[in-house]
């Protein structure tokens, strides 16, 4: 039988083993800018299919890659396509690369231990090639016929363009700007092609010639901010953040959660058809951010429109939004993506829903049925936990014209059922006094007078 003096030291190793594993920095914050896709979204999803690249190998967590040995073998062809076969700008930006304190920093964008492999010759050689493709890619393949690109099949492209925003297949910005920094071409405004052509559309609204025209400019004026936006010093680390930046754009992160938490509503509507029932319609927004969603009454007293960011909807949607997702487990920026993949999987249960959709111009449909568009985000909303003040007041706002709608149409209902109660009470009074009512004395002199005075 333990002693008392046996309880108390092992009392005191457990104690000591506690406090000895605590560390400085919780786990949230000391994610690496450069993540691999988090073991639950692993598990939930086909990670060969959604997170693993299909043509090209871009950073070290993918590299030797027996499937992409092709394009690999390509690199230092189009490295050199780049630089117009100038030896000397590889050399300068090669050197830049290799200085150990770069070296350094780029490593740590990376995983523990995940580029211990690469000595730092060839992890500046991985960093110097991978970043003169994406540029080759973005200045001189992007956007173009496939016979611009010999080397590379129209089928490729379409995948490489996929490759270069999976999670785990990005190299930090820095070696892009670098690069382009050596070279005479305009890179900023392509870049915002590429960037801008992924999962938000801008449609076909129907406007008059006028507004047509304000929308163009606007667009440019847009396209300008982002452009001044990768020139100053708010650099994205790699393509896919700069994604998601640009789709959750326009973000002011107020929110009123005193007001909204206080005055909060227990969402009860379904589905888009139950919120048209109740005169709820969608329209597209004109911000063109993820983050920000819309609710502005309609032209009667009894409608409102809910103003949703338009959506296009392909073969490469679902694992893009596969890896902003991961990429936002990953890191310290808002679940925007999350939160509005988790809204339209709230909304959408049946194909009528996203034949709503389509026609409002909120969602574009290009995988082929609405079938498949309400599978899709029946998929991508599993085991998802959205930012519980996301979309708060545009949902406090619907669920209230909701209630209010629902109430008065009930009470219209209810009135319409007593009216039709009445009527037909009365209806049936009116026919029995006149099959069964009583003989009277007046109607036996009514018969008399009639029969002899030919009345």
């Amino acid at each position: 039988m333990p002693t008392q003096q046996d309880q108390t030291q092992g009392r005191n190793e457990v104690i000591d083993s506690i406090t000895n594993s605590v560390t400085d920095a919780s786990p949230r914050l000391a994610t690496k800018r450069i993540s691999k896709i988090p073991p639950m979204m692993r598990e939930i999803h086909d990670y060969e299919k959604y997170f693993v690249p299909k043509v090209v190998s871009i950073g070290p967590y993918h590299y030797g890659n027996p499937k992409l040995e092709l394009v690999e073998k390509l690199k230092p062809t189009f490295a050199m396509k780049l630089v117009k076969n100038n030896k000397e700008i590889l050399e300068i930006l090669y050197s830049k690369l290799e200085e150990p304190d770069t070296v350094r920093d780029l490593r740590g964008y990376y995983e523990e231990n995940s580029t211990s492999m690469f000595s730092d010759m060839d992890f500046a050689k991985m960093m110097l090639l991978d970043s003169c493709f994406i540029l080759y890619y973005i200045v001189y393949i992007f956007g173009r016929l496939p016979e611009d690109c010999r080397a590379l099949n129209n089928h490729q492209i379409v995948f490489i363009h996929q490759d270069l925003f999976l999670l785990e297949n990005q190299v930090p910005f820095k070696p892009l700007i670098m690069a382009m920094t050596l070279m005479d071409f305009s890179f900023h405004r392509k870049l915002t092609w590429l960037i801008e052509g992924n999962i938000l559309t801008y449609g076909k609204p129907k406007r008059k010639w006028l507004k047509s025209i304000l929308c163009i400019r606007n667009y440019r004026s847009f396209l300008d901010e982002r452009d001044m936006e990768l020139r100053g010093d708010n650099e994205p680390d790699h393509l896919l953040q700069l994604l998601h930046r640009t789709l959750t754009k326009l973000n002011d992160k107020v929110y009123k959660s005193d007001h909204y938490l206080r005055n909060n509503y227990r969402c009860t509507f379904r589905n888009v058809r139950e919120l048209v029932d109740v005169g709820i319609h969608f329209k597209p927004s004109d911000t063109m951010s993820l983050a920000r969603i819309n609710v502005v009454k309609g032209g009667w007293w009894f409608s409102a429109a809910v103003e949703l960011p338009p959506i296009s909807v392909d073969d490469s949607t679902k694992p893009m939004l596969l890896n902003l997702i991961a990429y936002e487990m990953c890191s310290n920026d808002d679940a925007w993506v999350t939160s509005y993949v988790c809204l339209l999987d709230s909304l959408i249960q049946d194909p009528e829903d996203v034949t709503v959709l389509r026609k409002a111009g909120v969602l574009e449909n290009s995988l082929g049925s609405d079938k498949e568009v309400v599978e899709l985000f029946k998929k991508l909303g599993t085991d998802l936990v959205p930012n519980s003040l996301a979309y708060l007041e545009a949902k406090n706002k619907i669920q209230r014209h909701y209630e209010s709608r629902s109430n008065a149409l009930i009470s219209q209902l209810k009135l319409f059922s007593l009216f039709g109660v009445t009527s037909l009470l009365l209806s049936a009074v009116q026919t029995y006094f006149t099959i069964w009512s009583l003989k009277s004395e007046c109607d036996d002199l009514c018969k008399f007078l009639k029969k002899n005075h030919h009345l």
